[in-house]
């Protein structure tokens, strides 16, 4: 009786991993059967009310270069832009096997882009297959494009033979700048279902060059109830940046102290601290900033490498950060959009007052008081100590 418990148990265990294993063989795809799809462009078709969905795909063969490789050796692109139009995102997709003969796979997509007619009519209609198909990485990007998305994936980079590929790599390394940062599926999702968050997309715009069509950020926008409402230029998005905690570098250029030239500053660390404040129906949002620095460069032949002129480019280096933060409110107060997150701060603090507020958040948004405290500090001069200028 105990050998044959014995070789029960033994023929259930064997029969659960041949279960496992064919299975998993059964589901699998060879990479010949696979469109490897890098970024997706989604515009509105001209004169119709279906979608143009334009998809990246990998040319397998000639992607032995590696993607940090421009050449391909043949001359040819290592990609393939192909198109299809439908009536959801999803109809495209199956309209496109027309044209690829393999269903796409979709898992190592970069990047989203949505052209700009799409973003002003509304996002919400069109996110959700991103959101829902199984192989689609919710920590792809999302990106608006000035004009149209189909544009953004053809334009190469001269050290990136993917596009897609290049958008992704330098909307990563946004802390160079801090005049945007990357948003990606996952995020940009849970912001829209907060109810009163406005979350801020990086908008990508083509600079038509000899050599061919430069892609850059100029900038985010702001999308309320699903729909764009507005632009931020850099500053205005560093102001954002600066009470969010998320400035990691940049450069802030100052005048000197005998207001003769200018000295280039280097971000070197910064944090903030936001405490919100609700009193006798008064919100107020306590912002503090501490920010280190470094003198990188000077135009003028003033030393500044001394107490005095220090502490006057401190000062003034605050300031620059005050009216960037101040430019971005005002911003956020015109469109009354709340991409600050003040709501979800207030929300997190004051629970039971927050339930009179959210429903009337538009007009109590633009009545917010900031009270900003800003500390700068600059640590270093780097290998100088005084300007470079002929000697008397």
């Amino acid at each position: 009786m105990g050998k044959e418990m014995k070789f029960s148990v033994m023929s259930l265990t064997l029969f659960f991993f041949l279960s496992i294993a064919l299975s998993g063989c059964l589901g699998a795809r060879e990479i010949n059967d696979l469109e490897i799809v890098i970024g997706m462009g989604v515009d509105k078709e001209k004169d119709s009310e279906d979608i143009l969905l334009t998809a990246q795909v990998v040319k397998v063969d000639a992607a032995g270069g590696g993607s940090g490789n421009s050449s391909d050796g043949g001359g040819s692109k290592a990609f393939w832009n192909v198109s299809s139009k439908g009536s959801s995102i999803f109809d495209a997709v199956r309209e496109m096997t027309h044209k690829t003969g393999n269903r796409l796979f979709i898992s190592h997509n970069q990047a989203v882009i949505f052209g700009n007619d799409l973003a002003a009519e509304g996002l919400q209609d069109y996110i959700d297959f991103f959101l829902r198909a199984h192989e689609m990485r919710p920590t792809a990007l999302i990106l608006i494009a000035e004009k149209k998305a189909s544009d953004l994936m053809d334009a190469k980079s001269e050290t990136e033979k993917y596009p897609a590929m290049n958008i992704a790599k330098f909307v990563e390394n946004y802390g160079y700048t801090s005049h945007f940062y990357k948003v990606n599926m996952k995020d940009f999702a849970s912001c829209l279902m907060s109810g009163t968050t406005a979350p801020l997309v990086p908008l990508l715009s083509i600079v038509e060059e000899k050599e061919g069509k430069d892609i850059y950020v100029s900038g985010m926008v702001a999308i309320k109830n699903g729909k764009m409402v507005g632009k931020l230029n850099h500053d205005e998005v560093r102001g954002v940046l600066w009470v969010l905690d998320k400035v990691e570098s940049g450069v802030i250029t100052v005048s000197s102290p005998n207001e003769q030239g200018k000295a280039v500053l280097e971000i070197i660390k910064a944090k903030s601290k936001v405490k919100p404040e609700l009193k006798d129906g008064k919100i107020v949002m306590n912002i503090k900033i501490k920010e280190e620095s470094s003198l990188s460069e000077q135009t003028t032949t003033e030393n500044l490498a001394n107490d005095k002129a220090l502490k006057k480019l401190q000062e003034n280096s605050a300031e620059v950060i005050r009216q960037e933060i101040m430019a971005a409110f005002d911003k956020s107060r015109d469109l009354k959009a709340d991409f600050f997150r003040f709501g979800e701060m207030l929300h997190k603090k004051y629970h039971k007052e927050w339930k009179a507020l959210k429903d009337k958040w538009d007009e109590i948004y633009p009545t917010i008081e900031l009270k900003i405290e800003i500390d700068t500090k600059i640590i270093k001069t780097d290998l100088l100590n005084k300007p470079v200028s002929p000697s008397d």
